[in-house]
């Protein structure tokens, strides 16, 4: 069975950029890309993966979403300067120059999230054991039998059978979706039902901790506790399907279902040919090498950040150069076959 690592990418250079503000190479800021290798370093160096995904939002991500919701993440502001924007932007071409050397695969679709190619690429791997690492709880709808997710905030490994702790509860991962849907998302600036908090919706439906329910089973049950209580304004809010910002009916449920539901992932015919590609082929190593890190460490001032004594640069290398050699005879088995 082949063990797969998919990586969040700017999820991980997001926490290093953040993170690591103290790592510097002839004045320019490089802690996003030095946290980013080392994470990724440690994680082959503790688990034998057959090979390592890394998708990428495009910066045109949330494009697809905001067509369909235009206050889709308006709340968002990454960067409080040009400056910064700056250095993220070229500490991610910088990390990407490195897994190619490393022979990671790596992925990014115009006018796509990573969220999408991730869910698509899940769908797809059906031969593959795979952990995702993101602190992004959306997907934590892809748990099952073949996802688990390692979330790098909380430094834990989510499974099938896992609750995922919200603000005020904890939910089985395979509720994420109906939650939601329901209660919308404040980080992505999705409206949810008006006054129809975690507590409130734990309360009235209890189901929602321990079984499998869908927003329609919620609306089916709310329509039978509105006739108990018919003067409820939250049961009320829940069946008209209304917001702070109006009364929309199923037109809610429908907008925050393709808004959020990752069984449905929003990408482009393209962009599945694209991921179907990454996920079938075998790298070409004509070109890569680890000459080539070993030249791009010395520009960009890495060596300093390594543990003292001769053997520190091939020791920090092992895990990329064990992926490698996985690689390499991969194509070299596929190239035989032809």
């Amino acid at each position: 069975m082949t063990k797969t690592l998919i990586v969040d990418g700017n999820n991980l250079l997001k926490i290093g950029f953040h993170g690591v503000k103290d790592f510097f190479n002839e004045g320019e800021h490089v802690g996003g890309t030095w946290h980013f290798l080392n994470t990724l370093r440690k994680f082959l160096e503790e688990t034998n993966y057959t090979k390592v995904m890394v998708f990428w939002d495009s910066d045109t991500n949330s494009s697809k979403r905001r067509k369909l919701y235009p206050k889709y993440k308006m709340n968002r502001k990454s960067f409080d300067s040009d400056e910064k924007t700056d250095s993220f932007n070229k500490q991610k071409t910088r990390v990407k120059q490195y897994l190619e050397e490393m022979f990671v695969r790596q992925l990014e679709v115009e006018n796509s999230e990573a969220d999408d190619l991730i869910a698509y690429y899940c769908q797809i791997s059906l031969d593959e054991d795979k952990i995702i690492f993101s602190s992004d709880k959306d997907l934590t709808q892809l748990i099952s039998e073949k996802v688990t997710i390692y979330s790098p905030n909380l430094k834990k490994y989510f499974k099938k059978g896992s609750k995922i702790k919200f603000d005020h509860i904890e939910i089985p991962h395979y509720n994420v979706t109906t939650f939601k849907i329901i209660a919308g998302d404040s980080g992505d600036n999705i409206d949810g039902i008006k006054l129809l908090g975690e507590k409130t919706l734990v309360k009235l439906f209890p189901e929602i901790l321990d079984s499998q329910v869908s927003f329609t089973d919620i609306l089916t049950r709310g329509k039978k506790l509105l006739e108990e209580q018919t003067k409820s304004v939250v049961l009320n809010n829940l069946i008209n399907g209304k917001t702070k910002d109006g009364i929309f009916g199923e037109k809610f449920y429908q907008t925050n279902q393709i808004l959020v539901d990752l069984s449905e992932p929003l990408i482009s015919d393209e962009g599945k040919e694209l991921v179907q590609q990454y996920y079938s082929e075998s790298l070409d190593p004509d070109g890569r090498g680890y000459r080539n890190l070993i030249r791009m460490m010395m520009e960009d001032g890495f060596f300093k950040y390594l543990p003292k004594g001769e053997e520190a640069w091939v020791n920090f290398l092992k895990p990329f150069l064990k992926l490698t050699r996985k690689e390499k005879t991969n194509y070299r088995n596929k190239k035989t076959r032809l």
